[in-house]
């Protein structure tokens, strides 16, 4: 049944809930995170400098060193941010990674057009998942493996290429790669923008949400075939700012049950109540809302809980992305109604459970992790 933001709980119920603490400050305009097998993270990091996108190594004490060097990395359509590495999905010893669209794109002539970058962009595998094989478990390698524009070349040609430091090894291939763009009657194109990853329990299936193109991608991690799951529909622009219909933007994805749970930002001008949750069926497209009355809504969390009914956390960007100064994010958790978790995370894009300690670590774009204990 879809959960309706309708009775908050009592500002009581929140404040006995841990204040955030900051594990770690100066990351490098990160885009995602996950959780290794012994509680540490893996993180990716973008630049606007071309091929200086990373993945780190976070230790859960909050010491970051680089894993992986040298990544594809450019300045996005915007001309004032990075786009690089970015969603993450691990299974044992293999690392499914998302590249995106890097400085692929740029505006066109008309405004709210959208056309190829004329100098060219500075990786050929942008708009892609690669797939990342080590030689050890993640959290017990020490090296810095290191990536060149060459060895970029030898993958995007369908190559493997193989990575070396401190006695361990990453074997890098192209597992799949996606249209860099469509052509659309109002944008001219529409530009590929991996930006969410989720892999089934039994490593099957790979679900991909592409925040550019609005949709759902089912690949097959053995062959690298995928196929489009799903489409999500433009929705109407309340406000007078802006055209009357905006893009959804999906954020993330995740499993749930033989289902889907995707969030949603919404696109400009980011009206209050745009952003939501929808549970997708990945067989048939079928697409539901579930959480909904959100504000620019970034990645959805969900845990069993001993009384049966599911527990859900809803991380949002701002509470009003449209302001001028945008006030700050927040964690919404949604048991049987709505309660504001915590009201102060700036620029949150990206969160992570670790059932084992009930410790919920938010990703903030600014460069930060924020932890905090929840029950």
């Amino acid at each position: 049944m879809p959960i309706r933001s309708l009775i908050p709980l009592l500002l009581l119920a929140s404040s006995a809930w841990c204040q955030p603490q900051t594990l770690i400050t100066g990351l490098q305009a990160p885009a995602k995170l996950i959780l290794t097998p012994r509680g540490n993270f893996l993180v990716t990091e973008t630049s606007t400098l071309p091929n200086s996108g990373r993945l780190s190594f976070v230790s859960r004490a909050g010491v970051r060193r680089s894993l992986i060097e040298g990544l594809p990395s450019g300045t996005d359509v915007t001309l004032t941010g990075g786009s690089g590495p970015s969603a993450m999905a691990l299974r044992e010893r293999t690392l499914y990674l998302a590249i995106g669209p890097g400085d692929i794109e740029r505006s066109g002539a008309v405004a709210g057009t959208s056309t190829l970058n004329p100098n060219g962009a500075s990786s050929p595998i942008f708009s892609s998942v690669l797939e990342i094989r080590f030689s050890a478990d993640v959290d017990v390698l020490a090296g810095t493996f290191r990536m060149t524009p060459e060895h970029q070349q030898t993958i995007n040609d369908g190559g493997e290429v193989e990575l070396s430091d401190a006695g361990a090894t990453a074997r890098v291939s192209l597992l799949t790669r996606f249209p860099i763009a469509e052509p659309h009657p109002a944008a001219l194109f529409k530009f590929s923008n991996p930006w969410g990853l989720a892999l089934s329990d039994d490593g099957r299936d790979l679900y991909l949400v592409d925040a550019s193109q609005n949709s759902l991608l089912r690949i097959d991690p053995a062959t690298g075939r995928w196929r489009r799951a799903a489409r999500f529909a433009a929705l109407p622009n309340p406000t007078p700012v802006g055209p009357p219909m905006v893009d959804a933007v999906p954020t993330n994805v995740r499993i749930y049950g033989n289902s889907v749970l995707v969030s949603f930002l919404s696109g400009f001008p980011f009206a209050r109540g745009n952003g939501r949750v929808l549970i997708v069926n990945p067989e048939t497209g079928a697409a539901d809302p579930y959480i909904f009355n959100l504000n620019s809504a970034t990645d959805v969390l969900w845990r069993p809980r001993p009384s049966g009914r599911p527990q859900f956390f809803v991380l949002e960007f701002s509470v009003n992305q449209s302001a001028n100064p945008a006030p700050p994010g927040r964690l919404l958790r949604f048991d049987t109604a709505e309660a504001q978790v915590a009201g102060t995370f700036i620029t949150p894009v990206n969160m992570v459970l670790d059932e084992a300690t009930s410790e919920l670590f938010v990703l903030e774009l600014r460069g930060q992790i924020q932890k905090l204990t929840i029950n």
